[in-house]
Parts: structure tokens; C-alpha cells; sequence
């Protein structure tokens, strides 16, 4: 037997010893409980050498029984000729493999015993072994185990990469050598595993997934609609965690759109707003098929069905003219911003002058007044002489949607940019990739919904557990401020506080049970600023709109509390979305009606919110997590019981469901997109196949020094078919080109569209460059005359006729 140089031998030892120290005799000795030990044994023993295994045929008895087989060399044997031979072969050759060779192991069943033995064994090869350090690439010792499988699964479901999935494994491993697997076994059980979740179409396979999910989501929704031909338009998907922060947060609604997160180009829209922590949440999501006023309207018209009608009282996005539209459609009393980061960047790229982009920045950002603004809009013109820019006009006209002036009265939560969009989608971008299907993107995107979460009551633990220290002056109102506010709250109200330090008094008039104040800060004098404070209703109006954009009372009001010598902060200026408990109910469960959703929305959400605490205590010992447990059953069961016990889901009708065609996406088309470069066969001239798999008349193709005469098809009688070529060559008299060999020329007909081809090199001899043109001919005689045109102007160039 070839030697291989392997040591498996370690690894092989076991019932059937040292496999490396087995000679023929040993072999032919060898008895087995049944043929797959015997084929076993044959496997071992190929590892230890280094040659693959393959299972031959078999014999059987009267009955029916297998009483013999035969096990060879994966190298057994020849490639058949018929494959060779194939005219429709589109795919390149696979390497031989195969070299006859005739080492084998024959065994058969022993009847009387029931055992089976060898009849022959033949351990000579006709090809190098494998080394052992290349065995495990072999296709008989690669096995993805049930263990392998359940890890490659689940870190997929967790939205790990193949690759670094792959990289873990060979870790624990001790390498890839040692994994069992190759990487393209891995890729391979990964794909084979998401068609199968597939095989109805992704397009149903996301919508049955998502409709699927009402079982352990009873509040999560769907909707989706189709085109005409019946695939997958538009879908809007949330889950029951996001309804309820939307009736908590969706006062204010962002929303953008990004490409590539699934193999469809579809744009993926997600809509979100800030929680009480001052956190990104996600509302929603949603797939369109374009970026059409019909989609954004469709997706926005389904986003308030499903959250109970409630309307946000703004709008941010990023200025596209769609999304524009769609929202003073379906909001068209909400107050619709435009992304401030967008305007900044739209203002780079079209302005040069540096003082005027510092312009826009104060525009953007800064505190004025409406009369302000225009007169300083009005200046910049003039100096900057932009009196016909048509961009200007623009932008202005939309000042309402982007100027500070017009927007410094309206809470917007911090939501000035798109920017948290932005966040999402750079965070997506680690659980979604181009390639995946809408379903993978579906449950990726439940991923993402995860660690937002997670976030979130993180920052409500900090908030609930631990207090603040003190460190201003006003200590009553610092602390009232620690008490009521989240923690990320806290400390914007407190940069008010210690605040108050650079407000000065001017002035204080008495109306009734109103005290109006005159304030100006500390630096700019003369500015002055008016606060309304109510001694009976306690409610307080400052002229700054800090308040209103915020939420949160600004300093002229916390100089107005030190003033009237109040403790606590009013009530009225401490907004509910900002609270620790901005999730529980008080009396806002009394008041919504019973069978309402929005009031099974908002009661959901506070006991989610009354449980967290409660899931604290009960996990400290084993204790107290046995008396919660008991707890939560009992109450389970009395609440069951009651009067008013939810009802049953409606289920859902579905149809015949296709998948959605790949969108086009903005902006100029990647080359490599377009797919990869056709190869052209340089025998006929065809795309598609190489010179090596053409299946054209060999009589086509001159040797070399062999003179070929003028050969036509008719392209006009019927019996053509629809793709017919023609070809010169000239032969080595009078040239003496590379090879003695004119270039071909070609003709193509194409039913009644013919396209000549010319392709000419330039003979040695001959100084001048033959250039040709690409002429398109649609009528048969034309073609011919033409052909015989150029037919005569090159046998005159190269010395020889083709007339006779």
C-alpha cells in the first residue's frame, strides 16, 4: 500500500486497533456485525491513509437480502464520455478526479453465521495518498454533528455572522482542521436551513411568521397589501411593546428610509421617537415598494390604524418630497420638521461663502424672533447677491419647516435631526445585510427591538435605584427635581438650576392672581424676558419657549420659583413623558373606556412597567422567586376567571402570496451590480460560453495556412434559423500576418434585425489600420449587397479576390 504519511493512527485505534499496522492478511481476517461496520471500517481505514471511500454495488438473494457488497477508492473508475460530449453545456468542467484506480474491499454475508466477512481486499493505489493534514477536507470525513448544528442555529438566531460563527467554533476546536467541517459545509447546512423556512415563498413566509407571532404577542399586528400580479407592495409591521410606547411617546414620530437591508432592494422605513429617557424607540416598521407618495401614504395610513388613531403632533424627516406629501395627507395638522442635519449638509453643498453657512447655523439653531429672522434672511440676500437663485427661493419657502423661529414653540422632544434614524440604521447594519430574505430581515429586526429594549430598562433601573446628589443651592427644588425626573431628565433640569446663578431681576407687576416678571441674563442686557407666573392655578408661561420645545422649565421660571419661595416644581411644567413613571396610569386607566384598545394598550404598558420591580425582588433568593412565582399564578387564575376575560384573535384570510421583484434603489447603478462581464467565444463569436464548450461546425475554424473558401447560409429562405452566421477567412497568399491569418469577419441575423460585425487585425505588410463600423441592416438584400461591397474592398486591401 502507498505510504501517506499520515499518524491518524492515535485517532483511529479502537475496535479495530491499530489501523495503521493492518496488512492484507489482517484484513482478510476482519469480521463485522453488519456491512455499514464493515463500510465504517473501510472509512477509518481511508482516513488513516488518506483516500476517500465510496460505496459500490451490492447483491442480494432470493428474498431479497443483502448478501454482499462492495466498497472502492472515490478514485475509482472514469468520468463517463457522454459528459464530455454535452451540446448544452453551460458550466465549465470540473477537475478529474477519477484515475481507475482499483483498490477496493469486498465482503459478504456468511449465512450460516450471520457475520460478514471479507472476499477480497486491494490495497494498492494508482494515485498519491492525501497527507494528513489535508484529510479533512475530504468529503467521507466531513460531518456537521446534531451538537454543530443546534450552536450554528442558535448564534444565527442571535444575528451572528456565518464567519464569525465559523471563527468561535474553530476556536473551541483547536483549529479548522479539527471542526469536523468546512466553511462551505457550514454556508451550505445555513442556506439549505432558510430555503426550507422558504419553500412557500419569502414573501409568505414573512407574513405567516409575523401573523404567527399573535400567539405569544396578542397585541403585535400586521399589514401588508399586493400588487396586481399578486406580490408582495407594502408592509407595516409592531409588536405589542411598541404600540404601547407609541400612546406613551408618539407625540413626536420620526421616520427614514434605508436600502439594502434585503435582497429585494425594497427601502426598509422605521418609524421612532424619544422615551422618557431620552432614549431612540421604535415604533414600527415598515417595507415599500418605492419611494412613492402612494407608498409613504399607504404606510403611514396602516401606522395610525394600528395605533389606535393617535396622531404625533410632529413630523421629522429628512425633506424627501414623498414623505412630504404623504404626511400633510394623512397629518395634516401636525407640525412637519425637516432634519436640521440634512438642511446643514444641503447648505455645504450649495453655498460657499463661510458666513453665510454660519447664518444658517444661527437660522437653524439659535433663539429669534420671526421679524428677526426675515430681516436677517433679507440682508444675507442682498450681500450675498442671491436674489435669482432658485435655491434660495426654495428654501425659503420651506422656512417653516426648518427655521428655529418658526418652530421654537413647538415640543419636539429634542428631535431637531434625523440623526437617531441614522443611529438605527447604523445599527441595523449589524443584523441585516443585503443578501437576506424579508423574513430573515423580519426577525433580525426583532433583534434590534431586543437590545433598544434592554437599553431602556437599563436606564430605568439607574433612575429607580439610587438618588442623585445635591449640589446647587436650591435644594427643595433640586430634589423634587431627582424625585420626579429620570435620571437623563435630571440632569438637563439641573444645568437650569444652576442656571438661575446668571438671571438678573428687573422688574415684577401684579394683575389680579398673576405676578409678571421682567428677567434679563447675566451678558446680554437690555434683552429682556417676560415669565407669567398664577398664584392660584400655579401655572407659569416664560417668553423664551424654553418650556414648550423642551418640556422642561427653564431657567427664568426656576429664578421665578426662588422667588415666589416655592418647594416643589408646579405640576403643570412637569410634562408626563419625562416622569419615572411615565408608563403607569393613575387616573388616566379610570378615564379610558373598557373596551377601548387604546386603554388595553396603556394598561398593558403600566403593569409591564409595575412588574419590573416586582421581577427584581422576586429573583434575590430562591425564596422569594418560589412566593412570586405562586403569586403570579394564583393571580393569573382569579383574573381569568372574571367578567371581562380577553376574547378570541380574529383569524386572518390569506392569500396567494408572491415574492417582491428587486427594487431599483437611488442613485447612479454600481458597475458591479450590473453582474459580471459576459465572455465572448472567440470561435463564433457568441456571448455566453468559451471557445472551449462552443458547439459550432468545426468546419468553420481555418488551421493554420489553410485557405477556406467563401461559406453562406441563405438568410432568406425559410428553413433559416433565427441566428445564422457567416464567415471569411483569407488565406496566408499575399498576407503575411501573425499565424498567415486574416481576422474573421461575422455576420448575425436575428429575425428581421441583422447587426454586422467586422473584426479585422491588421495584417503585417500593410501600414494602413483597417477600422470597420457596426452597421444595423433590416432588409436581406441590402445585407448581401453590402456584404459583397466589403467583400471586394478587402480582397482589394489584401491582395486576393473572392468576386470569382
Amino acid at each position: 500500500m502507498a505510504e501517506s504519511g499520515n499518524e491518524l493512527s492515535n485517532e483511529e485505534a479502537g475496535e479495530y486497533g491499530d489501523l495503521l499496522q493492518l496488512n492484507k492478511e489482517d484484513i482478510m481476517n476482519k469480521a463485522f456485525r453488519s456491512d455499514e461496520a464493515a463500510y465504517e471500517f473501510y472509512r477509518r481505514l481511508g482516513k488513516c491513509f488518506g483516500f476517500g471511500i465510496r460505496k459500490g454495488d451490492s447483491g442480494k438473494d432470493d428474498s431479497g437480502r443483502v448478501i454482499r457488497r462492495r466498497f472502492f477508492c472515490n478514485r475509482a473508475g472514469l468520468r463517463e464520455r457522454r459528459h464530455y460530449d454535452r451540446l448544452d453545456r453551460q458550466r465549465s468542467h470540473r477537475p478529474e478526479t477519477r484515475t481507475n484506480c482499483e483498490a477496493k474491499l469486498s465482503v459478504y454475508l456468511d449465512v450460516v453465521s450471520g457475520i460478514w466477512r471479507v472476499r477480497k481486499i486491494v490495497l494498492d493505489h494508482n494515485h498519491d495518498l492525501t497527507p494528513a493534514y489535508m484529510v479533512h477536507m475530504m468529503t467521507n470525513f466531513r460531518e456537521i454533528t446534531c451538537s454543530a448544528k443546534a450552536q450554528i442555529s442558535g448564534m444565527q438566531a442571535h444575528g451572528v455572522p456565518t464567519s464569525k460563527i465559523l471563527g468561535y467554533m474553530a476556536g473551541q476546536s483547536g483549529g479548522y482542521s479539527l471542526m469536523g467541517f468546512t466553511k462551505k459545509d457550514a454556508y451550505n447546512y445555513i442556506n439549505k436551513a432558510k430555503r426550507a423556512k422558504i419553500i412557500d415563498g419569502d414573501a409568505n413566509a414573512a407574513v405567516v411568521y409575523l401573523e404567527g407571532k399573535a400567539g405569544a404577542d396578542p397585541m403585535s399586528m400586521a399589514r401588508y397589501n399586493l400588487t396586481k400580479d399578486n406580490m408582495l407592495a407594502n408592509m407595516f409591521w409592531a409588536d405589542g411593546g411598541s404600540r404601547v410606547d407609541y400612546q406613551y411617546f408618539g407625540d413626536v414620530l420620526a421616520f427614514d428610509s434605508t436600502y439594502k437591508k434585503n435582497k429585494y432592494q425594497r427601502p426598509l422605513v422605521i418609524f421612532s421617537g424619544v422615551n422618557n429617557h431620552k432614549q431612540t424607540t421604535i415604533f414600527g416598521f415598515g417595507v415599500v415598494l418605492d419611494e412613492s407618495v402612494g407608498s409613504y401614504k399607504w404606510l403611514l395610513e396602516n401606522l395610525l390604524e394600528v395605533m389606535c388613531n393617535k396622531k404625533p403632533s410632529v413630523v421629522v424627516t429628512d425633506g424627501c418630497d414623498s414623505m412630504k406629501a404623504a404626511v400633510k395627507s394623512v397629518f395634516p395638522e401636525a407640525t412637519h420638521r425637516l432634519c436640521a442635519w440634512h438642511m446643514e449638509k444641503n447648505v455645504t453643498a450649495n453655498v460657499r461663502e463661510e458666513g453665510l453657512r454660519q447664518c444658517f447655523t444661527r437660522w437653524l439653531y439659535s433663539e429669534m424672533e420671526i421679524d428677526e429672522f426675515e430681516a436677517e434672511w433679507d440682508d444675507a440676500i442682498e450681500e450675498y447677491g442671491l436674489q435669482n437663485s432658485f435655491w434660495a427661493k426654495e428654501t425659503f419657502q420651506k422656512r417653516m419647516m426648518w427655521a428655529n423661529a418658526y418652530l421654537q414653540d413647538k415640543f419636539c422632544a429634542g428631535f431637531r435631526t434625523t440623526s437617531r434614524c441614522e443611529g438605527i440604521n447604523a445599527y441595523v447594519k449589524n443584523f441585516l445585510k443585503s443578501r437576506h430574505s424579508l423574513l430573515d430581515m423580519v426577525k433580525n429586526l426583532e433583534l434590534v427591538l431586543r437590545e433598544y429594549r434592554n437599553n431602556e430598562l437599563v436606564a430605568q433601573f439607574r433612575s429607580l435605584h439610587g438618588t442623585p446628589v445635591k449640589t446647587t443651592c436650591l435644594d427643595p427644588l433640586e430634589r423634587y427635581a431627582a424625585d420626579a425626573y429620570t435620571r437623563e431628565i435630571f440632569v438637563d433640569a439641573k444645568k437650569e438650576i444652576v442656571g438661575v446663578g446668571a438671571v438678573n431681576f428687573v422688574a415684577k407687576i401684579r394683575r389680579s392672581t398673576t405676578m409678571v416678571y421682567t428677567l434679563e441674563e447675566y451678558g446680554d442686557p437690555g434683552r429682556e424676558v417676560i415669565v407669567l407666573y398664577d398664584r392660584v392655578s400655579r401655572k407659569m408661561e416664560c417668553a423664551c419657549n424654553f418650556w414648550r420645545q423642551k418640556g422642561i422649565p427653564c431657567r427664568h421660571m426656576f429664578f421665578v420659583m426662588k422667588h415666589e419661595h416655592l418647594t416643589r416644581i408646579p405640576e403643570s411644567l412637569v410634562l408626563k413623558r419625562w416622569r419615572k413613571d411615565a408608563k403607569s396610569l393613575d387616573k388616566y386607566g379610570e378615564i379610558t373606556e373598557v373596551g377601548s384598545e387604546v386603554g388595553f394598550l396603556l394598561r398593558h404598558g403600566a403593569l409591564h412597567a409595575a412588574a419590573q420591580w416586582m421581577l427584581y425582588v422576586g429573583a434575590r433568593s430562591p425564596l422569594c422567586f418560589t412566593q412570586a412565582l405562586n403569586g403570579l399564578h394564583a393571580l393569573c387564575q382569579e383574573l381569568d376567571r372574571g367578567p371581562e376575560s380577553g376574547g378570541q384573535r380574529k383569524a386572518v384570510d390569506m392569500v396567494d402570496l408572491h415574492d417582491p421583484v428587486v427594487a431599483k434603489t437611488k442613485g447612479a447603478p454600481r458597475v458591479r451590480r450590473q453582474g459580471g462581464r459576459k465572455r465572448r467565444c472567440t470561435r463564433c463569436r457568441k456571448m455566453g460560453h468559451t471557445k472551449r464548450h462552443c458547439n459550432a461546425d468545426q468546419s468553420f475554424v481555418s488551421k493554420a495556412g489553410e485557405s477556406k473558401d467563401f461559406e453562406a447560409t441563405n438568410l432568406g429562405s425559410e428553413g433559416s434559423s433565427p441566428t445564422e452566421r457567416v464567415r471569411f477567412e483569407q488565406g496566408k497568399k499575399g498576407v503575411t500576418g501573425p499565424n498567415n491569418l486574416c481576422a474573421p469577419v461575422w455576420l448575425e441575423a436575428s429575425g428581421s434585425k441583422i447587426s454586422l460585425q467586422h473584426e479585422i487585425a491588421a495584417a503585417t505588410g500593410h501600414k494602413e489600420t483597417m477600422e470597420w463600423e457596426t452597421n444595423m441592416i433590416r432588409n436581406t438584400d441590402e445585407v448581401i449587397a453590402q456584404l459583397m461591397t466589403d467583400v471586394t474592398y478587402l480582397s482589394s486591401r489584401l491582395g486576393s479576390s473572392f468576386a470569382a
